[in-house]
């Protein structure tokens, strides 16, 4: 398998093949957030942009990714945290052909915020990841299982690392970046298989 490296952590080649667009949650992702040290290093990362990190609206989340989603000319990977993962799912029930795959960690409570009932409730058409810890202040892991199932993503449940944040102390997180690499191995199975149909049709 080819790897580049970057600070002693390696980074798997198929993290080339995607354009990946970088959603935070509320007040943005700081320095020693992985996000942020991921966007660093990772090729063909974009952040989204909103102009209040620290108010929870929806629609102004939805528009940042929709703005980044717009100025490419394939599907993207989006790799979402906390808030960020709400809108993002949002996002994809509306545009899957826009969204190659979604990778959701840390999701907050939307009834927190009162809008669970703006959310899927069908599975999402596009192949995703929810990936949750058990003693996260911002949504119970049971919960997280919920909507995982809700929206028909694959879930797992991380061990006492809180918000999956810079609190979390996680540095890089190269655990995230293998967690990545096997949803990019899936999706990319099933983008070959619907390439095939197409080609068959």
């Amino acid at each position: 398998m080819q790897i580049t490296r970057a600070d002693n952590v390696y980074l798997p080649h198929q993290l080339e093949n995607f354009p990946l667009v970088i959603v935070p949650g509320l007040r943005n992702s700081d320095e020693h957030h992985w996000q942020s040290l991921w966007q660093t290093r990772l090729p063909n990362s974009k952040r989204i942009q909103v102009d209040d990190w620290d108010t929870p609206d929806l629609d102004k989340w939805k528009a940042g990714i929709r703005a980044e989603l717009d100025k490419l000319d394939k599907p993207a990977v989006i790799i979402a945290h906390s808030f960020g993962t709400l809108a993002s799912a949002s996002i994809a029930a509306e545009f899957p052909d826009k969204i190659a795959a979604l990778f959701l960690v840390a999701p907050a409570d939307p009834d927190k915020f009162r809008i669970a009932q703006r959310l899927p409730k069908t599975p999402l058409r596009v192949p995703a990841k929810i990936i949750a810890s058990s003693n996260d202040p911002w949504l119970t892991d049971s919960k997280a299982a919920y909507w995982a199932l809700q929206w028909g993503t694959d879930f797992l449940r991380l061990k006492n690392v809180g918000h999956i944040n810079s609190e979390s102390n996680l540095g890089f997180w190269p655990e995230g970046i293998q967690l990545l690499q096997q949803l990019l191995r899936s999706t990319k199975k099933q983008l070959n298989q619907i390439n095939k149909l197409h080609r068959a049709a």
